[in-house]
């Protein structure tokens, strides 16, 4: 059976691809925010006279760099996880990657903008966005890929379980198969 290909790709192939872009782009992405969320403007305030809403402001901006960082090798772990999903052909493993890349990018949309308040300069919002969006972009992209491999691998993987709930495989079956295909090879054999 011919695969469907989208972009020049089988499903399998844009899901291991979608898979090492993520590894790629969170590294790239530890990298450039390393700089810009380490060292947050974090001051010490009295809780007591602050709101609920500016208790939360002050948690996401003061420890972006931690969350970012844990969601971050979270993320790497997944997408190693999402390679061997492929390899092994784990449908369950996909579709984790599929809902923590929304959480992640989710997270990382909030912390972007309780974080992009403080930067004095208005490239560098511009541009932590745009690679933001890039990355969300080509998330979305991938994520037609990945969907397409989890219906393949689940439709696959019941299909397999049916058949092999389905064949009781003894000795006389064994047998009349291999005497009914000797007996068709040998009609074939004198029919001509």
């Amino acid at each position: 059976m011919k695969q469907r290909r989208w972009c020049g790709m089988t499903a399998k192939m844009g899901t291991v691809l979608s898979g090492v872009f993520s590894i790629m782009a969170t590294i790239l992405s530890l990298i450039f925010e390393e700089k810009y969320l380490m060292f947050g403007n974090c001051t010490e305030k009295e809780l007591e006279t602050m709101h609920t809403s500016e208790i939360i402001n002050e948690y996401i901006t003061c420890w972006s760099w931690g969350i970012f960082l844990l969601t971050s090798i979270i993320t790497i772990i997944i997408s190693c996880f999402l390679l061997y999903s492929v390899y092994a052909r784990i449908y369950k493993g996909l579709l984790i990657y599929g809902i923590w890349i929304l959480f992640f990018e989710a997270i990382n949309v909030v912390i972007q903008v309780f974080t992009n308040v403080d930067f004095p300069f208005e490239e560098i919002r511009i541009m932590r966005w745009f690679g933001l969006v890039s990355r969300i972009s080509m998330h979305g992209f991938w994520m037609f890929f990945i969907i397409t491999y989890i219906h393949i691998s689940y439709k696959n993987n019941t299909q397999g379980n049916i058949v092999f709930y389905n064949r009781r495989p003894s000795i006389v079956t064994a047998n009349f198969s291999r005497r009914k295909s000797k007996i068709i090879n040998f009609v074939h054999h004198y029919k001509h």
